[in-house]
């Protein structure tokens, strides 16, 4: 159940109580909808007045946020669809409840920056050839700057990192970059807390909407280590990857403290925020994105004429995987069944298939 009273939350709290679906639909439609009335209320959207002047834009809103996520690897098209559909049936239970005329959410234009559902499953991945050049590049650039600058190495160091948390984790960008909009915890990147160097796992909140633990592989952790060494956070709460973005950063010791103006007319924000011990905020999946770019061009690296994607490096460390192990592949990359796994990679099935059978008829 909601815990505020606006016009909304009690109509989800009827709509909850009065709904004859299933315990798991009830279970998943209160998620949702709690989550919907969070991000209407951060927006000033609490009453059905609001609904009824504005209700296609503001579900055009939500559904471009739900695509949004979509493109951050947070959510499966699938799931934003789902989303979607739960808020429709809700605003349609509002129509019969009598608190609104119209189901603003049914329209074609609220409904047209959903990702669509229907794509070919075939996604860009990582080959191996691509993993190499990426890594080998960072390497010989932080292997450079550290001869150079010794600690002060900070920009090289940080993209081997970068690169070898990507290549050798399986991580979905959400979970360790900043989701923008999204002010839950586990959206707010990597920090230093969750990063176990004794068990080398990754706390992580995932795409099943709960914490997991994500394995680093052998090949990642000295990069991590000579990252962490490097940046030399001044506490546990300190993002890996650190936003650079100045404003944000402006911003963030502006938050913390009154005499912000003072301490950064005196210093710089970089400097203020690690004697003050204030966190930045992490870079975002969108920020990434144009490092892994980047990079990518540094190191003269593309996939199939297109820049590498951050999800790329996921696919392409499930497919190495699953062509050994296909319960590993399912372990590594955290999904919910083995099924999940030889959907996700069923294109490795079928030619594995194909050579069987070709052999076959050769004997």
């Amino acid at each position: 159940m909601t815990d505020d009273d606006s016009e909304v939350s009690q109509a989800v709290d009827r709509y909850l109580r009065s709904s004859g679906d299933s315990d798991q639909y009830r279970h998943t439609a209160e998620t949702v909808l709690e989550q919907f009335t969070v991000w209407l209320r951060r927006r000033d959207f609490e009453t059905f007045d609001s609904f009824e002047n504005d209700g296609e834009q503001i579900l055009r809103r939500y559904a471009d946020r739900l695509n949004q996520r979509v493109e951050a690897n947070g959510i499966a098209a699938s799931t934003a669809q789902m989303y979607y559909n739960v808020v429709s049936g809700f605003l349609g239970y509002c129509v019969r409840d009598g608190v609104l005329s119209q189901n603003p959410a049914l329209t074609d234009r609220a409904r047209e920056p959903l990702p669509r559902d229907d794509e070919d499953r075939t996604q860009q991945f990582w080959t191996p050839e691509v993993r190499q050049k990426l890594v080998e590049y960072t390497n010989d650039r932080a292997y450079e700057s550290i001869e150079e600058d010794g600690l002060d190495a900070t920009q090289a160091v940080q993209d081997r990192a970068f690169i070898h948390v990507l290549a050798y984790t399986g991580v979905r960008g959400a979970e360790v970059f900043r989701v923008s909009g999204d002010d839950r915890s586990g959206r707010q990147g990597l920090t230093w807390e969750r990063v176990d160097t004794d068990s080398w796992t990754l706390r992580v909140w995932g795409k099943s909407q709960s914490w997991e633990d994500v394995s680093v592989l052998e090949q990642a952790r000295k990069a991590i280590q000579q990252w962490k060494r490097v940046q030399d956070s001044p506490i546990d709460e300190w993002p890996v990857f650190p936003t650079g973005h100045a404003p944000s950063k402006y911003a963030a010791v502006r938050n913390a403290r009154d005499d912000a103006d003072t301490l950064l007319d005196d210093g710089d924000v970089d400097e203020v925020l690690y004697e003050l011990e204030i966190a930045p905020p992490a870079i975002t999946t969108h920020g990434a994105r144009r490092v892994l770019a980047r990079i990518a061009e540094g190191a003269g690296v593309d996939v199939d004429g297109e820049k590498p994607k951050l999800h790329g490096a996921r696919r392409g460390l499930g497919d190495a995987l699953f062509r050994e192990d296909r319960g590993l592949a399912s372990d590594i990359l955290r999904h919910s069944s083995l099924s999940v796994t030889k959907e996700a990679y069923s294109h490795i099935d079928a030619s594995e298939r194909g050579e069987t059978a070709s052999r076959l008829l050769d004997e």
